[in-house]
């Protein structure tokens, strides 16, 4: 009993506690830059149309649709800057857009990330009504980035340098972690829909033409060819998470189905996201030597 214990105890620690190179999550910052950057650009494009003085989605309508002063909507929970200043919505998305690309470049160590954490929240509680399906999965990276956000600049001391940190291990986990979970709801959630049984699903999406693919005739065993091997694609992901010997193959697996998602939903975004949260379990090897210090 006690043996086990420990050897429990080793594994955890060695698990969540061991330290790693700050590399190792450069490329899944910068991704997740990219998508905010994208992100913060078309609220900056877009957002006075939807919550301006006189947008679509008016104070008043903003406040009933998140059931303000209604008990059990969990309202007060969703502060917003916007209900209090909607003009400011450019300075918001500015701010949004500056933190990602600092992050990008590796500008403003955690800094960078809580600013982007905080504006996306700031969005999200003002219409979550409007959030897409990446969103979530954004907000999320974003609030593990804080902890720590890996190799900044890789000319600076401190935070940037490459030495092995505990934290790096920390926030590679949590990600790896969110990711598990995150498939596992969408599997579950696909299930539990005959439209996935059947295999209607993919042919009703190209149906819709909402990715790359478009239905014909001919091609509705393709639509349930796809449909069939998203629900097993995502299956096999679980599994292949939890496996150290067969790392590999879930790198291509992984890969499968961020190409179905482009071929049904063309999700560029989710999809980014999804291979940014994939490489901290499976990243690709890379050459080291562009972070490496310079003196």
């Amino acid at each position: 009993m006690i043996s086990n214990w420990k050897a429990t105890e080793t594994w955890w620690n060695n698990v969540w506690f061991t330290a790693k190179k700050p590399e190792s999550l450069v490329a899944t910052r910068v991704i997740c830059g990219l998508v905010a950057a994208v992100h913060f650009a078309s609220w900056a494009l877009l957002g006075s149309q939807w919550f301006g003085r006189d947008g679509w989605l008016s104070l008043d309508a903003g406040r009933f649709l998140i059931g303000d002063k209604v008990e059990g909507t969990g309202s007060f929970y969703r502060w917003s800057i916007l209900y209090w200043y909607p003009d400011c919505l450019a300075f918001v998305a500015g701010a949004g857009l500056l933190a990602s690309l600092a992050l990008i470049a590796g500008i403003g160590s955690r800094l960078a990330p809580a600013v982007i954490w905080l504006c996306l929240c700031t969005f999200h509680h003002r219409a979550p009504s409007l959030a897409i399906m990446y969103e979530p999965l954004l907000v999320a990276m974003m609030a593990y980035l804080v902890i720590d956000p890996g190799r900044l600049n890789w000319f600076r001391p401190g935070i940037a340098s490459g030495e092995a940190r505990i934290t790096v291990n920390i926030v590679s986990r949590l990600i790896q972690c969110h990711l598990w979970i995150w498939i596992a709801f969408s599997l579950s959630s696909m299930l539990a829909h005959p439209i996935w049984w059947n295999g209607e699903a993919g042919w009703r999406l190209m149906e819709q033409r909402l990715g790359w693919l478009a239905l014909s005739d001919d091609s509705q065993w393709l639509g349930q060819l796809l449909t069939h091997a998203t629900i097993a694609s995502q299956a096999a992901i679980l599994f292949f998470m939890t496996q150290e010997i067969t790392h590999w193959l879930g790198r291509w697996v992984l890969f499968f189905f961020v190409v179905s998602v482009l071929l049904l939903l063309n999700d560029w975004m989710y999809a980014s996201l999804l291979v940014a949260a994939s490489l901290v379990v499976w990243p690709v090897p890379l050459s080291l030597q562009a972070f490496q210090s310079k003196q």
